[in-house]
């Protein structure tokens, strides 16, 4: 497991959970790992996983397995892609829009993490 700073925590978390809002990943919409790793720097995309996993564990983000398709595995769509998809919960809305909404050092996050 990567060793994640508490400014990175902050960073990579309130990135994630604004493009999971801006895609409008609540429970049927739900975005792939890869996806949400995209425009992040190449520095912090071994701990975006690590911050997702933390989101999941105070139940800001939740997963689904998707499951695998039929098709052969040499042609794969995107559609057909299989792995972790993760999506906002919604019973946590006032946490999210907290977090995409703050600025600078006064951030809910840690405070969350104390929980």
């Amino acid at each position: 497991m990567v060793k994640v700073r508490r400014s990175e925590y902050i960073r990579i978390s309130r990135t994630t959970v604004k493009k999971l809002f801006d895609q409008n990943c609540f429970g049927k919409g739900s975005a792939y790992l890869h996806v949400l790793k995209s425009g992040i720097s190449k520095e912090d995309l071994d701990k975006v996983e690590a911050v997702l996993e933390a989101l999941v564990k105070q139940k800001i983000c939740c997963k689904k397995k998707k499951k695998q398709s039929n098709a052969s595995e040499l042609v794969r769509t995107r559609s057909q892609l299989t792995g972790w998809k993760y999506y906002l919960n919604m019973d946590r809305y006032d946490k999210i829009k907290e977090i995409i909404k703050e600025k600078g050092s006064n951030s809910i996050i840690p405070i969350l993490l104390m929980l």
